[in-house]
């Protein structure tokens, strides 16, 4: 049961992490790792209390991420807020304060299994993915801030890109981890 779970949690992460969009349709939806999410959560519940409160936070991200599942390409410059318009920007600090808390759950209770079966290293691991993915959050906030300094805007994004494949990488080997030793 454990072992599914987690592999559920893996999914997850590929599909919140990952954003490709074809003509304004994302190809690996959020929704579909909020939905992974919320399985593995209750695959996972009794080993953790953390993963209740996950699976609470997850719920309405499920309903919010319906809403990015499709984003008008910008026809020109300068700041698109789509089809919600201003309630755009509340409906996207709301998605990314629920979005830290679920994730921050999940490393909670995946910390919590690891430290009832003395699993050290899964438990440093936890709090620096943790960290790591809260950092990179943080910093992809940022980027609208230095969109309108045109260079160093682009040489931000591309630094931003860049660490968040890598840290989706090592988030995925981590869950690979998670499953081998706490998946049983």
């Amino acid at each position: 049961m454990n072992e599914s779970g987690f592999n559920k949690l893996y999914w997850g992460f590929l599909f919140i992490m990952l954003s490709f969009r074809i003509q304004g349709f994302d190809i690996l939806p959020d929704i579909v790792g909020y939905l992974f999410f919320a399985s593995g959560f209750s695959q996972l519940i009794s080993n953790s209390k953390y993963f209740s409160i996950a699976a609470k936070y997850n719920m309405p991200m499920i309903i919010l991420s319906i809403l990015s599942i499709y984003q008008a390409p910008a026809q020109s410059g300068g700041i698109n807020l789509g089809l919600l318009g201003i309630f755009s920007i509340p409906i996207a600090i709301a998605s990314f304060v629920l979005n830290l808390l679920v994730v921050y759950n999940l490393f909670m209770g995946i910390n919590d299994m690891a430290k009832k079966r003395e699993q050290t290293d899964l438990v440093k691991e936890s709090e620096e993915k943790w960290n790591q993915y809260k950092l990179l959050q943080i910093a992809s906030v940022c980027s609208f801030i230095l969109i309108f300094i045109p260079l160093l805007g682009v040489l931000y994004i591309i630094a931003i890109l860049v660490i968040s494949i890598v840290l989706t990488i090592s988030i995925l080997g981590f869950m690979k981890r998670c499953t081998e030793s706490l998946g049983n």
